[in-house]
Order: structure tokens, then sequence, then C-alpha cells
């Protein structure tokens, strides 16, 4: 477990501090929430994904990170009350935010091996708030965010008659059939009303998308063209709108991104799409407004895909799904311990290949 960190001088002796989220964020200006992130494993390195933020107050506000830098985390012993993990992340309307929650901080530990922290954050350097991609709310232990299913009348009327969607075996690309996995299509988008909007849910008029990789001069005939489903955007003319399970949602892909001449950092890879996972043909309930499923009904594939986003391959693997090795995998954290502590304990230690997990496996090519 090869790991970026900030640790206390060895020599450092006496009680640890006491810190507060103005400590960790040097500003008194910041606005408080949770964050939902796991730990995850590259062949050569570790680091923490931030799958979603929520913002306290009274207008409860969700945003999924479009990119995010590598985190630091800090411990200084004693009862880990000070131990911290932070790290910035960029949101609607290209907002870099720092983000900061303590060990201490745990609110649930979630069947996915994900964890849901209290935390705090602002604005780098004070700037203009977030767009958020929509509302959430709690619900017993449940953290529930408004997402959306669009498709057309029929569709509408087969749902609301039998008061379920059903799963596609389609990847996420759209041209191949899985056969061991299954997913529930959701967005945040709440209508789908231009050919960005396509592109934004792995759709496309033309049937195609294309992708600059990092280092590339900003010009069409650097960018790699890649096949996904074809779909105008009349067609999907009837969105549903449900709360759903932050617990049941599966992690994103992502890209790496390592710029000539700057810091490397991270882009999650379509983040308003959100998939439910389950074994093929199964069918996700509905109860009223509420996606009616719970984690035990959830296939966990253990991985999230990190692709090189300065070669064709790598930009391809997160839409490709079933045919790369480019995997992080994801740490099963052990009931009642959480990622500063697990970070602790297992730092310098190399877990990669003791780790298992299920690849995709993919049918046949859609004709």
């Amino acid at each position: 477990m090869t790991m970026d960190q900030v640790h206390p001088d060895d020599e450092q002796v006496g009680e640890p501090p006491i810190l507060g989220y103005a400590d960790v964020l040097g500003a008194t200006d910041f606005r408080q929430g949770y964050i939902k992130c796991r730990l995850v494993h590259l062949a050569d390195k570790s680091f923490v994904i931030p799958d979603i933020l929520l913002a306290s107050g009274l207008h409860k506000k969700f945003f999924s990170p479009k990119f995010f830098q590598p985190n630091q985390i800090l411990w200084f012993g004693g009862d880990g009350s000070g131990d911290f993990c932070r790290f910035v992340i960029t949101l609607g309307g290209n907002v870099d935010v720092n983000v900061a929650f303590f060990r201490k901080g745990v609110v649930k530990q979630c069947a996915d091996n994900s964890l849901i922290y209290k935390c705090a954050f602002r604005t780098v350097n004070g700037g203009e708030a977030p767009i958020s991609q929509g509302v959430w709310r709690r619900r017993d232990d449940r953290f529930e965010i408004a997402l959306f299913h669009h498709t057309d009348a029929a569709g509408e009327a087969g749902i609301r008659a039998s008061k379920e969607i059903w799963s596609s075996s389609w990847n996420i690309q759209g041209v191949r059939k899985l056969s061991n996995v299954a997913y529930g299509y959701f967005t945040s988008l709440p209508r789908i009303r231009s050919t960005f909007d396509l592109w934004e849910i792995a759709m496309s008029d033309s049937g195609f998308t294309h992708f600059l990789p990092t280092n590339a001069p900003p010009d069409a005939q650097f960018a790699h063209a890649l096949n996904v489903y074809q779909q105008d955007r009349s067609d999907r003319n009837r969105p549903l709108r449900f709360w759903v399970d932050l617990e049941v949602i599966a992690p994103n892909h992502l890209w790496l991104h390592k710029p000539e001449g700057y810091a490397t950092y991270y882009e999650i890879v379509l983040p308003r799409v959100f998939r439910i996972a389950v074994e093929p043909g199964r069918a996700l309930p509905i109860r009223g407004t509420i996606l009616d499923v719970i984690p035990s009904d959830c296939k966990r594939l253990g991985f999230v895909i990190v692709g090189d986003a300065d070669t064709e391959n790598g930009l391809k693997a997160p839409f490709h799904e079933e045919e790369t090795l480019d995997l992080a995998k994801i740490d099963e954290i052990s009931t009642g311990d959480e990622i500063i502590g697990r970070w602790q304990a297992m730092q310098n230690r190399f877990l990669f290949d003791g780790m298992k997990v299920e690849l995709n496996q993919f049918a046949l090519d859609r004709s």
C-alpha cells in the first residue's frame, strides 16, 4: 500500500492537537454537510475517491465531483480526534472546493465499502458557490438523493403499471451486452434538452462522442471517437423522479490526468450518471416516488476503472468496461473501521494483488 501522506515529525511528543474545521480548511467561512467516499488501491498507489457531497441547511443540495486531486491524510495519535483527510474537488460550474473530514466523523459505514462522514467545505479562495445537481434528504438511516429515469410514454406507462424499472444488461457505452451484471440507469438531469445533455448520459444523436487526450493540442484532429448508444433527445421525453438511497449506487469510473508541468488529478467519468448494479434479469421495484432497492439487492464487483486520459485505450476504458485491466480495487473496510485508521494501519503495504474482484463479462455486440 503505497500512499502519499502528510505526517508529523516522528520526534514529536505530547498530546494530539485539538483541531476544528477552521484549522484544517484555514478559514471560518465554511459550510457543513456530509461526504460519501471510499478507499481504493491501484498497483502503485492508493487514494480516496469522493463519491458525493451533501450540503446541510434549509435547502439540502447535493454535488457530484467532476474532478478531484489526490487526498492528504494527517494523523496525530492519541484517540484519533485530530486525525483528518482533506482534498480539493471540482464541482458544478467548475468551482474548486476544499473538503475536510475527521476520523471521528463517521456517520455510516455502507455495504459497498464506502463511508459517509460529517464534513466541512469551502470554495477555494472564498470564490463563488458551486452549482448543485439536485436535492437530498435523510430518512431514518438512509441518505437519499432525487434522481431521474428518462423514458418515453410507453416506458412510463409500463413502469407505473408494473411498479418496477427493468435493469439493462448493456454496458455504459450502450453497444455491448454484459452477461454477469445489469444496471438501472438514473441521472441528475431533470430534462434531456440538448445534444450536450445526451453526451452527459453517454448517448449521442450521431452515435459518436469524442475525447481529447490530456496533453494533446486543443484541436479536433487529435480527438478520439467512441461509438455510443444513438438516441434523439425527443426519445427520452418522460422524466420520472425517484428518491434513491446513496448506498445502492455503484461507483463511477475515473480518468487519470497527468498534464505536463502540472499536478496529477482525477476525473470522474459521467458524473451525472448514477447506476444501480444487480444480477441480470432483476427488476428495480418502486414504491410511490421511492426506488425501493436495498443494499442486499445490489451486486458489488469490487473495482472502478482508472483510464489513462493521455492514451486512446485509457480514454475508452471506462466506457468499454468489460475488456480492461486498468483497475482500482475497492478496499474492504472491516466493521467498525474507517478510511483514516485503515490508511494508517496499512501504510506502505502492497495490497493490490491480494484483493479479489469480479470482472465484467460481455455477451455480444449490439447490431
